[in-house]
């Protein structure tokens, strides 16, 4: 299954009833005539929630429009290889566009979006639901994680309020906001449909919602919101085999995109912890193989020399971080990169058949460097 960021693609038409909808609201009796008041009454409500959020968080979702300058080659001259010249000819700097979607979150200016909705880009112009157009600059852009953030030199701008990511469960409503292959204001809706998701190849630090909002081309950076019109998380990616929506996106949680944009607004890079191991899942085979009772942990196969886990050997057991089980290597990751550094990390591990205990203090992670 291809793993697809949201850029500029072909058109896909879709569509959404709501007589599957029906069937499953409550009823008052057994008369069917009160019963489709009832049910009526019911999506009317459920509509006017629907319509309320969408004016409220609507003027607060932008639209990105990227220029990229794309330098010509540079070609042999056949006329002046012809006359014996050996020359060179320059073709002409080509302009990529892209688009994307962004979200106020200050009233002075503050955007967030994803870094790959900016990335390389020599011009970036946004254009806000009133249509004012202005451009932007990046305050910080962090690949990692996949989030940016942009400064517009306007005022009294409307915003929308962070909530808790966390706070959210697996059936919860959402509605996603963007600019679907350049469709500035587009509103979909849909349900939170998992939680967690890492290692999926998309970017090294994933803690993905999932959600079958339909999200497209363009959506990126935009907003997530749940029935209070408040953040929850930023469109991101979808996974599918067409380049459009099949019911699987995913967005940033806003509990991770506000700790990263903090950070970036404050000094312009992201912090991470570090613990100079390289890890991989436990297999069926490997942990029969090892005398394990069960394939949780992730198993340790590379150890930086000198890093902070130094201590560590190639076929330790990985089990839990300050009590909090591991069941993969991204987990791990994301659980090791919320520390500060120089703060102490217990580990349970699995050493030469046994459980033990390892503390570890937790090193600053180094620019382009892999593991964990």
């Amino acid at each position: 299954m291809n793993k697809s960021y949201l850029k500029w693609g072909f058109v896909a038409l879709l569509g959404f009833g709501i007589g599957a909808c029906v069937q499953h609201l409550p009823v008052a009796n057994n008369d069917p005539a009160v019963a489709q008041t009832t049910n009526v009454a019911q999506l009317k409500n459920l509509q006017a929630t629907y319509a309320s959020v969408s004016k409220k968080v609507l003027p607060a979702v932008v639209n990105i429009n990227t220029t990229q300058i794309i330098p010509g080659r540079i070609l042999r001259d056949p006329f002046s290889d012809f006359f014996g010249g050996g020359g060179t000819i320059r073709e002409p700097d080509r302009k990529a566009q892209s688009l994307g979607s962004g979200v106020i979150v200050n009233n002075n200016g503050t955007i967030i979006t994803n870094h790959h909705v900016i990335a390389n880009a020599n011009q970036i112009t946004v254009t806000l639901n009133d249509q004012r157009q202005f451009p932007a600059k990046v305050i910080g852009s962090d690949t990692d994680s996949d989030v940016a953030v942009l400064k517009i030199q306007a005022t009294n701008l409307p915003t929308l309020q962070w909530d808790d990511s966390d706070k959210l469960q697996v059936g919860d409503i959402v509605l996603a906001m963007g600019s679907p292959f350049g469709l500035s204001s587009t509103v979909t809706q849909g349900i939170i449909s998992a939680k967690g998701r890492h290692d999926l190849g998309i970017s090294p630090y994933e803690e993905f919602l999932q959600t079958d909002a339909a999200i497209n081309p363009g959506n990126s950076g935009g907003a997530l919101v749940d029935l209070n019109g408040n953040l929850i998380g930023i469109n991101s990616a979808i996974l599918s085999k067409t380049g459009g929506n099949q019911g699987i996106g995913l967005a940033i949680p806003s509990n991770l995109v506000r700790k990263i944009s903090d950070q970036l607004i404050s000094s312009g890079h992201v912090t991470r912890g570090w613990l100079g191991v390289v890890a991989q899942p436990i297999t069926t085979d490997i942990a029969k193989g090892m005398n394990l009772p069960n394939t949780n942990g992730v198993l340790v196969i590379g150890v930086y020399d000198n890093g902070p886990a130094a201590a560590l050997q190639p076929g330790d057991v990985i089990l839990s971080a300050n009590g909090i089980a591991i069941s993969s290597a991204g987990q791990l990751r994301n659980e090791v990169a919320d520390l500060v550094p120089g703060s102490t990390l217990t580990l349970q591990l699995w050493h030469n058949g046994k459980s033990v205990q390892q503390s570890v203090k937790v090193g600053t992670r180094p620019e382009k460097v892999q593991g964990i």
